[in-house]
């Protein structure tokens, strides 16, 4: 037993995961940075998590040409991955996975190494990213902030940690 940051004691999983994000801007809104700290705190006895938030390539500038920010953006999400990392882009094209199946995937990715999931900006990935990436996820054939995004796969994280560390978390 060990105790989290909340003061309650807690069973720390057998591995506890390596978790890598690497974002493509920053949180924009107050309630953005309090749900993905939440989260984060939640996480504390069950991961290890670094977020790096990357640069919008578009900021800043009148009429941004796509293609050529996604190219700018992929650099950024592709450097400094660790060789031994499983690499997984949220991308809308993505499959689909139950809470319960996304759990047990992820305990398998991080048997060898960091897990480290992208997430792109406002024009989405470029075909790069996802061809590097171990497997590309979704949250559905909706289209989400890149905030939006960040949150959601934290909180599924925790639901993840909670699922496989045998914690009730309801469905």
């Amino acid at each position: 037993m060990s105790s989290n940051p909340l003061g309650k004691s807690c069973r720390i999983n057998k591995y506890m995961k390596n978790i890598i994000i690497r974002a493509i801007g920053r949180l924009p809104d107050a309630w953005s940075k309090e749900a993905a700290e939440s989260y984060l705190l939640r996480l504390k006895p069950y991961a290890k998590i670094q977020v790096i938030e990357l640069p919008e390539a578009s900021k800043g500038t009148a009429k941004p040409d796509p293609e050529r920010v996604k190219v700018s953006e992929a650099e950024s999400l592709l450097k400094g991955i660790p060789d031994n990392a499983f690499v997984v882009a949220m991308d809308e094209q993505g499959k689909t996975i139950t809470s319960e199946a996304f759990a047990a995937k992820l305990d398998a990715w991080n048997q060898h190494g960091p897990v480290v999931f992208l997430i792109g900006g406002s024009w989405g990935l470029h075909a790069s990213v996802r061809n590097r990436a171990n497997h590309t996820l979704a949250f559905g054939p909706m289209t989400f902030t890149h905030a939006m995004a960040r949150v959601m796969l934290l909180e599924q994280l925790y639901r993840a940690a909670a699922i496989s560390s045998g914690k009730e978390y309801h469905k």
